[in-house]
This record gives structure tokens, C-alpha cells and sequence, in this order.
């Protein structure tokens, strides 16, 4: 009988730690929360955001379009702090896509605090590691305007330890997005379009993750104005923009940017 005791004791004593890591992993890992699986914690960060989720009053936001719809559209979670994406237009029948606003907010305190800017439609593309830090950036993707000659843009927010917060990364001074594309332009001498591809990878060996973007610029009759590749990279914590020029680096970046890509005028077919 006391043996049987003690391999209880220790079957208890073996998986409480196992358990606990387990525990300690998922809650220190981001994540983005489901709303059915993860429905407690999704519930009570979007009734804090009861306010925010209102329909606009048109007499107070004129002559500024009221948002008449307004939703949760994501929530990620990294430790105590949380990355909410609200999506909202004028109607739930509108056809010009949604406006989304971002916001942080802190599981502990309660507290809520609106991102510098807002984005028209607003696109995860992926989780990314450009440097050292224990989570990765959050990279997306949107448009400049709708309806419009419109340039697409990719950023990405990035977690600032000194304050727990999420906040979007710059590449310089103003530049806090970069061009993967564009609409034609119309009225200039040539009408052009930036023709681009991207791919996240390891260029530089460091063993983290660059961006590398290539672009043309195109005419509608085919004609290259200018032809551009471009290397996004975290160096010990400061970000660097490099134009990639050398033959053989060009070459290289070229050939993992059309790596299973079908169909690409940036790519000669093989």
C-alpha cells in the first residue's frame, strides 16, 4: 500500500511541472484568440471596447462619414498585453471595404490606447522574426485609399518592451511603410505602375528573417522606367534599408523572389 502511495506521490510530483510549463508556454507565446475556443478572454476584452463598437452619431461626427458598423475583427494576445483590430464602415452593406483602428490594450489595468494611425483594409500576412526579440513582428498589408490610384503598402507592428505596448515599426524618420505595388498612375507623361514581389527570408545570414522587395516600374505598352531591389533588415536593434546593387547579391535576391512563383513578369519563365 505505501509503495502505491508513493508512486502516486510521485506521478503528481513528475506532471505538476510538465503542466505548469505548459501553461507558462502558451501564455508567453502571441497568439491570436478564437473567438469560440478562447471565448471567456475574447468576451471580456470586447466588452471593454463596448464604447469604441457604438455606431457613430452622424450630428456629432459631420461632415465626416458616420461609421454605422463597427466589429471586433481581431485580438491578439502576447503575456498581459493585447492587439485589438476594429473594423468599421458606413453601413454593413458598403462596398468600399472596411476602415479598421487599432488599439493596445492591458489585460491588468484595463487601460486602452488607440495607435497612431488607422489603415483601409487591413491584412494579416504573417508572423515574422527580424531580430533577438521573444515575439515577432505582426506584418501586414493594406492599400493607401480606396478608389483611388491607390499604392499597396506592408508594415508591421512590433512590441516595445519599455512600455508593453505594440507599436508600428519604422524603416527611418517618416517611413513606416513600404511599397510592394501600385495601381496605374494617370495624367503624368507615361502612365506606370510599380510592379513588385516580396518574400521574407534570411538575405544577410544572421539567421533571422529580411524583407526583400524588388519592383518595376512599368508602362501600360510594357516599357521599364526603373528597376529597383531593395533589402528591409534589423541590425543590432536599428533598422536598415539596403539597396542591393552588386551583381551577384542582385542575382541571388532575384532567384529567391521568384522561387515558386508561377507567373511574374519580374520572373523570365525557365
Amino acid at each position: 500500500m505505501w509503495r502505491n502511495l508513493v508512486v502516486v506521490a510521485l506521478a503528481v510530483v513528475v506532471c505538476q511541472p510538465a503542466a505548469a510549463q505548459e501553461v507558462r508556454s502558451s501564455s508567453t507565446a502571441f497568439r491570436w484568440l478564437n473567438a469560440s475556443k478562447d471565448a471567456v478572454l475574447y468576451e471580456r476584452i470586447k466588452a471593454a471596447f463596448a464604447e469604441e463598437l457604438k455606431p457613430d452619431d452622424p450630428e456629432k461626427v459631420k461632415p465626416v462619414v458616420a461609421e454605422l458598423y463597427k466589429k471586433i475583427s481581431r485580438i491578439g494576445v502576447f503575456e498581459t498585453s493585447a492587439l485589438v483590430l476594429i473594423a468599421e464602415r458606413e453601413t454593413s452593406t458598403s462596398t468600399c471595404g472596411n476602415y479598421f483602428q487599432v488599439f493596445n490594450y492591458d489585460l491588468k489595468s484595463g487601460k486602452k490606447t488607440p495607435s497612431e494611425k488607422g489603415f483601409m483594409k487591413w491584412r494579416f500576412n504573417k508572423l515574422v522574426r527580424f531580430d533577438s526579440s521573444k515575439i515577432p513582428d505582426i506584418v501586414f498589408t493594406y492599400p493607401s485609399c480606396t478608389e483611388c490610384e491607390a499604392d499597396f503598402l506592408l508594415g508591421s507592428f512590433r512590441f516595445d518592451w519599455t512600455d508593453g505596448t505594440w507599436k508600428i515599426r519604422s524603416w527611418g524618420e517618416k517611413d513606416d511603410a513600404i511599397l510592394i505595388g501600385s495601381d496605374y498612375s494617370v495624367g503624368t507623361e507615361e502612365d506606370s505602375k510599380d510592379d513588385c514581389l516580396f518574400k521574407f527570408a534570411d538575405f544577410n545570414g544572421d539567421g533571422f528573417d529580411d524583407l526583400a522587395v524588388r519592383c518595376l516600374v512599368i508602362t501600360e505598352q510594357g516599357k521599364i522606367l526603373g528597376d529597383t531591389a531593395t533589402i528591409y533588415t534589423v541590425q543590432h536593434g536599428q533598422p536598415q534599408i539596403l539597396a542591393v546593387k552588386e551583381p551577384r547579391q542582385l542575382a541571388t535576391v532575384r532567384d529567391k523572389l521568384c522561387t515558386d512563383v508561377k507567373k511574374s513578369r519580374l520572373c523570365p519563365p525557365k
